[in-house]
């Protein structure tokens, strides 16, 4: 398994498990805030993972995306893995 199939993979996790906790605690009191709080939570996560993962060859970090607008260079962060690297275009995984 590829870590691009496992990134769709726990993406789609997650949206089930939102949609579980969000059915089964809106009509709590508070329910709302549970909501948030996994928000909250699953962003904190996500911070941690994205400037975690390095590409082998380069180090720069994988979720990492280069975009230009008027001619400045600027970095947004994707929720996908890439099958190759952005920066040095090498190959991340083997298929």
């Amino acid at each position: 398994m590829t870590r691009r199939t496992l990134h769709k993979l726990i993406l789609l996790l997650w949206l089930a498990v939102f949609f579980m906790i969000g059915y089964g605690t809106w009509h709590f009191q508070a329910g709302e805030l549970m909501i948030i709080g996994y928000v909250l939570v699953s962003v904190v996560i996500y911070i941690v993972y994205a400037f975690s993962v390095r590409c082998p060859a380069c180090e720069m970090p994988v979720l990492l995306r280069p975009v230009r607008i008027f001619g400045m260079e600027i970095y947004l962060w994707s929720l996908l893995t890439p099958p190759k690297c952005r920066h040095c275009g090498k190959p991340l995984s083997e298929e």
